[in-house]
């Protein structure tokens, strides 16, 4: 199967897009959860640095959640967010639940705690899995995520662990290293990329540094001094590993927006560990963005509401001036922007 990460894939989703259309909303194909604001690494590149506490997602509020996204025809979810979703203990517990609710299910994680109990507990239930590393070695790894130096060793015998049981089980999770390309760990990239795809990785991502306004971190990164690795980059190919090197990313960060607003709202959203359900994660633990919170609401209450409205019509007056370049929804709302505003020649197919 090829994959395409560097794009959107609305087009796929016709009959939500054509309720769109009509309607001018629609729910969310796809919603990202963040169990908890913990986090067990400290990265020098995270965009929601300024977002830790010890806030945790409720147990029960949660699957109580689930139900209603199923209910409403939530095609995936990915636990992701502030921190590192498997200090959640019922992390496994949710993975298999949001499955069997009929919603595909994936996770980020640094892979520390991935151990071979995580991974069979996961396994069978995960449309893909992605393990943020960053690096070749303890040394960068160390100071890029800024944790220690013997995390790497557990993280890449984690890693290994779960693409043998994929292998023996014949799992169809799909198992991804991402590579956030930094002048810190430039230097590592070939060596990276060799590296994961011997130890059995399906993929290695290559992605951009994106700065969130909040965030205390801010790299300046000349991409363009890259660009020329992808040739190189794709020799490692094969029928069994892929490289994602993000160079379409890299020219809509470039490009900036070529739309007025973010069309791309109401297809996606974030819940944040504190039961807050937000536009995106700009507005990330920003309660005056907040559409609502599932501790007062249930998630089909709040989608429709009143107060979601507002804020959509809001955002809309806000524009996207002061958006992420680059952003989630970029790719969608290029695609929105298109089916919103026809050429002259569009029916001549």
């Amino acid at each position: 199967m090829e994959l395409d990460i560097d794009n959107h894939k609305l087009m796929y989703h016709p009959e939500r897009v054509a309720e769109w259309l009509k309607e001018k909303d629609c729910y969310p194909i796809y919603v990202e959860i963040g169990l908890t604001n913990l986090c067990n690494h400290k990265c020098i590149f995270c965009g929601l640095d300024w977002a830790r506490g010890k806030e945790t997602l409720e147990t029960k509020l949660l699957l109580k959640t689930l139900a209603d996204l199923a209910r409403h025809k939530i095609k995936s979810i990915c636990y992701s967010g502030a921190g590192e979703p498997l200090l959640h203990k019922d992390f496994s517990l949710f993975v298999k639940k949001t499955k069997e609710s009929g919603i595909d299910v994936s996770f980020s994680t640094n892979g520390v705690l991935f151990d071979e109990t995580k991974a069979k507990e996961t396994l069978p239930y995960a449309s893909w899995i992605r393990f943020s590393i960053d690096a070749a070695s303890p040394e960068t790894h160390s100071k890029i995520h800024r944790c220690s130096e013997k995390d790497f060793s557990s993280i890449l015998n984690n890693l290994h662990k779960a693409t043998e049981l994929k292998k023996i089980n014949r799992y169809n999770a799909t198992l991804g290293v991402q590579f956030i390309l930094l002048k810190e760990n430039a230097h590592e990239l070939l060596k990276s990329v060799q590296l994961y795809k011997d130890i059995g990785a399906d993929n290695l991502q290559i992605k951009p540094y994106s700065h969130h306004p909040l965030s205390s971190n801010d790299f300046s990164v000349n991409y363009s001094q890259y660009l020329h690795l992808k040739e190189e980059l794709e020799k490692f190919n094969s029928d069994k590993f892929k490289v994602f090197f993000r160079k379409d990313t890299l020219q809509r960060i470039k490009e900036g927006a070529t739309y007025d607003y973010c069309y791309g709202l109401p297809f996606f959203t974030v819940i944040n560990e504190k039961g807050d359900v937000q536009p995106c994660l700009l507005f990330y633990d920003y309660p005056e963005f907040s559409y609502g919170n599932l501790y007062k609401q249930s998630f089909s209450e709040i989608w429709r509401g009143e107060k979601r409205k507002e804020i959509l019509k809001k955002l809309n007056q806000k524009g996207v001036k002061e958006c992420r370049k680059g952003c989630r929804l970029d790719a969608n709302n290029k695609y929105l922007y298109r089916l919103k505003n026809p050429e002259s020649h569009d029916n001549f197919i």
